[in-house]
């Protein structure tokens, strides 16, 4: 009785606590799941866009006696049926989770049997770059804005392993806005010491209101130059050094869209249209880095002369566990490539500041074939 009461009370104080904006409209702040495991899982997927958890479990799992780990929700939501860690689940049948603030989200969490993926024997073997599998991560400050952020090298690298990947999350983590992240329970492949990328697009709307853009999740391999704030763009540096001709590449994606709700005044008309994630490669003999300055100085592979190869995939479906993908190369010259661009983004149209806040995509073990 005691747990109800405290439920009601929790209840009542959020109806009456709404926040409004302007001191008229309400603004809508969505309840999410945040977090929720199950003790002996082999990992727990979360979609906010249609609001379903997906548990993994190992084969021949009793999924009617699962001990709930975790589960965590946005801050001042009311969870109906009231959930703790330690409870009993029974998930052979999808169970609803309804979050209350000052409206009704329902939430659904399914449990699936691990279906583990077997990576395919590579043709024949080549160079990779540093850091392909995407397992090593490291959290580093920012000298310009003071920020630490999820950096894609090993705490013990080289100066050369740290200059292969990069990415601008240092200008959202100032304001509060993840963009780029080390995910470390929702693995394509699992094992000790392994880690895979999150990519999420996220609406900023910061100091005041004076910075107000959508920021892509994206990594890349270049360097990262000038960040400017006011107009949340960057100047960044496509293309590391690489001598060889792959064939393709492939790795593991699951992709987790939401309808575009950002754009610019020039793509107008795909705003309500679902989101698409994308992975590009370029190998090219420019005489240096490429530099692109969304949205001033951007790449256009159709046309640049550098480039030797290029290919890209573009991931359109609502995904709750990782398939894999495959991006042949096509060549258009037989000269010597110099530099080597891998683009990863979490909304295909970020370079154009257009895209869906809360696209999520995840990426793990790349490899180039030969």
């Amino acid at each position: 009785m005691k747990k109800y009461i405290l439920i009601l009370t929790a209840l009542v104080a959020v109806m009456s606590c709404r926040t409004l904006k302007n001191d008229l409209v309400p603004e809508e702040v969505l309840a999410e799941i945040t977090d929720f495991k199950v003790v002996g899982q082999v990992s727990s997927a979360i979609n906010k866009a249609t609001r379903t958890v997906t548990v993994t479990l190992p084969k021949g799992t009793d999924r009617s006696k699962l001990q709930l780990e975790s589960i965590s929700y946005t801050e001042g939501a009311v969870c109906l049926p009231y959930y703790v860690a330690g409870d009993e689940l029974n998930l052979t049948q999808p169970i609803k989770i309804t979050l209350t603030n000052y409206d009704v989200y329902v939430w659904t969490v399914t449990a699936v049997e691990e279906d583990p993926i077997k990576p395919e024997p590579t043709p024949a073997t080549g160079p990779q770059l540093y850091n392909m599998g995407l397992d090593y991560w490291c959290r580093v400050k920012d000298k310009t804005f003071g920020s630490t952020y999820d950096a894609l090298y090993a705490e013990n690298a080289t100066d050369a392993e740290k200059a292969v990947w990069a990415s601008a999350a240092a200008s959202t983590e100032v304001m509060g806005y993840h963009t780029v992240m080390k995910e470390s329970s929702f693995l394509a492949l699992s094992g000790e010491n392994k880690n895979a990328l999150k990519l999420q697009t996220q609406g900023i709307d910061a100091l005041f209101g004076l910075v107000k853009k959508l920021a892509s999740g994206s990594v890349f391999t270049g360097r990262t130059g000038k960040i400017d704030i006011a107009k949340m763009s960057a100047s960044i540096h496509w293309g590391v050094p690489f001598k060889d001709r792959p064939k393709a590449l492939e790795g593991y994606y699951c992709y987790q869209p939401v309808p575009i709700d950002w754009t610019q005044d020039a793509y107008e008309d795909l705003k309500g249209t679902m989101d698409k994630g994308s992975v590009a490669i370029m190998l090219a003999d420019w005489d240096e880095p490429f530099e692109v300055s969304p949205p001033d100085k951007l790449l256009d592979p159709d046309k640049d002369p550098g480039i030797i190869g290029y290919g890209k995939i573009l991931f359109d479906k609502n995904m709750s566990a990782y398939e894999p993908f495959h991006v042949d190369i096509t060549y258009r010259s037989d000269r010597t490539p110099k530099y080597i661009a891998i683009v990863c983004s979490s909304s295909y149209m970020g370079d154009y500041f257009t895209g869906g806040s809360g696209s999520v995509l995840y990426l793990d073990e790349f490899k180039l074939l030969y």
